[in-house]
């Protein structure tokens, strides 16, 4: 007897949404999907409607919002699975905090909320973001599960998904997977790329391991399919980063110039290496990506097979090799400079707090040489303190363990087999200690902790070992002031990368966004 699976999706008129949506469809089991559309879109995708019109029997969407309980219900009734794509991303939600916090926190709440008192067995797929991992700088632009979870500064994106994915691992569901996605490589791309000052929020030497949008709807079909075939042993209950692995990790610059190549020139002709921040965004290689495609197989494209569909896609594009560089970059780029979230806009306009957070502050950012031929590109082999770097070898993971982040106990060891004694050195690694007197050697059964400043919090050892959570009024500050961190080891051993020492005291103050929100 063929098998009934009905799946409830959200953020399905997305970038990663609508492909999640179409994979289902194209799977050769009998997928049913409930997709909820945020009443407050204005437009829907072509993606998502072709899909609708081809699959409408096997679809049934209606307008909502997951920050309404009632909705999520509404959504999940009948479901087997929960796939949770919708989050607000940049630059959305660097406009819109009311938005961000009800996307990529609330709803998530009111989904898990829904399913446990619904009575019944729904997996829920949480979809989390590498943006969590906050900026990293070389030496340690390789990342894994454990590393510490801290936004950046005047991220709202990741902050709201951080509490989302803690509350998950907190909620006591009985069978769920969070997947920190990394970067997107998705058809959207130029169009959310080109409205916004977001475009120079991408650190040259940034490490970003890509995905494509294809790839994501894949690896969700292959994770229904599979474990319906009863193939995901060891896989539920736990967090995975997903990657597109050795094929798809490059730098922001490489981001950059394998785009604007399909001009006939590639971002060195178009831009200046001081446009973008020199840090406080995200992007990391991921050290265990490999891991989950293990359990789901669904890499089929590389970061260059990508950019070749989009240049079949995007054929016009070509007419900029006869187009002169400086009229290209006038008219698409730095027209860009007057929006408030471009750097330009906040050097012309004084944000010292953006110029700080994102530059180090104005005498850093005069140091930024002006000229690519003075401007040291890791790709090319080049740090930034002068010294030279075999390139190719660093992006090998093999090549990595000596780069990785210390977690402040033996992680190769399984949580069950640590001792008390192991879990409060892990504390103490995170400026803190374990209250509790006893460890059942239950890594979802919740201790009490205590950070330094006194707050005392219940966690599970898997959330603070594995999940890289802590304190949630140290961590999570209003104003931002992650710099009050960096005396951590287990902080530190990041922060220090792109900040010298003087900087642990600095609070960067609110948006006017933010303190809108917060009066609220």
């Amino acid at each position: 007897m063929e098998k009934n699976i009905i799946v409830a999706l959200t953020g399905a008129s997305g970038a990663m949404g609508g492909e999640v949506l179409l994979a289902l469809m194209r799977s050769e089991l009998n997928i049913k999907v409930r997709c909820i559309l945020f009443e407050k879109e204005k437009k829907t995708p072509a993606l998502f409607k072709k899909t609708l019109k081809k699959y409408k029997d096997r679809i049934y969407a209606f307008k909502g919002d997951i920050s309404r309980r009632e909705d999520c219900e509404e959504l999940i009734s009948g479901a087997g699975y929960v796939i949770n794509c919708a989050s607000l991303i940049p630059p959305k939600s660097d406009h819109d905090p009311d938005g961000t916090y009800r996307s990529n926190f609330l709803g998530t709440k009111n989904l898990v909320d829904a399913i446990l008192a619904s009575g019944r067995d729904i997996a829920y797929v949480h979809i989390a973001t590498v943006a969590m991992y906050g900026h990293r700088a070389y030496p340690h632009i390789w990342g894994r599960v454990g590393d510490p979870m801290i936004s950046s500064d005047y991220d709202l994106y990741s902050l709201y998904k951080l509490k989302a994915e803690k509350y998950v691992l907190e909620s006591g569901l009985k069978k769920f997977v969070s997947l920190r996605q990394t970067a997107v490589l998705h058809k959207y791309m130029f169009a959310n790329n080109l409205s916004d000052g977001l475009m120079f929020h991408t650190v040259w030497n940034g490490a970003l391991e890509w995905v494509t949008d294809v790839d994501s709807g894949n690896m969700c079909k292959n994770l229904i399919e599979r474990d319906s075939d009863g193939k995901l042993n060891g896989f539920w209950n736990r967090v995975f980063n997903i990657g597109g692995g050795e094929s798809c990790r490059v730098t922001g610059f490489e981001s950059f110039d394998r785009c604007f190549t399909l001009t006939g020139k590639g971002a060195k002709k178009y831009f200046k290496p001081n446009w973008n921040i020199s840090r406080n965004f995200h992007g990391v290689w991921f050290y265990d990506s490999d891991e989950l495609n293990d359990f789901l197989d669904f890499r089929n494209e590389s970061f260059e097979d990508f950019w070749k569909r989009m240049g079949k896609k995007y054929g016009y594009f070509k007419l900029g090799a006869i187009a002169p560089a400086g009229v290209v970059s006038s008219l698409a780029i730095k027209r860009l400079f007057k929006n408030t979230n471009a750097p330009m806009y906040w050097l012309k306009h004084g944000k010292d707090g953006r110029i700080k957070a994102f530059f180090g502050g104005k005498e850093a950012y005069d140091k930024i040489p002006d000229k690519w031929e003075n401007y040291p590109l890791l790709c090319e082999g080049k740090l930034e303190n002068g010294e030279n770097i075999d390139y190719p070898k660093l992006k090998k993971a093999e090549n990595a363990k000596s780069l990785l982040l210390n977690h402040g106990y033996d992680d190769s060891k399984p949580l069950e087999e640590l001792t008390l004694e192991e879990i409060n050195n892990a504390a103490a690694f995170r400026g803190g200690n374990c209250i509790s007197k006893n460890y059942g050697k239950n890594p979802r059964e919740k201790l009490l902790w205590k950070c330094r400043e006194g707050h005392e919090f219940a966690l599970t050892p898997y959330t603070v070992l594995k999940g890289g959570y802590w304190c949630p009024h140290c961590t999570e500050p209003r104003p931002w002031k992650y710099g009050s961190l960096a005396d951590i080891p287990f902080y530190g051993q990041v922060y220090f990368d792109s900040h010298s020492e003087k900087e642990i005291y600095d609070v960067f103050p609110l948006s006017e966004h933010e303190e809108e929100f917060l009066k609220q």
